[in-house]
């Protein structure tokens, strides 16, 4: 706790603002990463030509390629720390 508080006269009225203060700030905090998130995820716009379509296959494409060889290396490399040893 701050001195600020122990210095009023009436510390759970102190208390019960500053949480308000607080929980007011989560509550916007929660708000800009809701936002934020929703950025992300947020469909594309149609595409207006060919050549958009194909352009977001291919880097759809890519996409699941990238995220499958690092789920592969993951796994590969979990399954050589924490699997059965080999005997030679």
């Amino acid at each position: 706790m701050t001195t600020s508080i122990l210095d009023s006269p009436d510390i759970l009225l102190a208390l019960q603002q500053r949480k308000r203060r607080v929980g007011r700030r989560l509550k916007a905090s929660r708000q800009r990463i809701t936002e934020r998130a929703s950025q992300f995820y947020a469909p594309l716009p149609k595409a207006t030509s060919r050549a958009q379509t194909v352009s977001r296959f291919v880097s759809n494409g890519v996409v699941i390629y990238k995220g499958f060889r690092i789920f592969t290396n993951v796994v590969t490399t979990l399954r050589s720390l924490f699997g059965r040893k080999r005997r030679r």
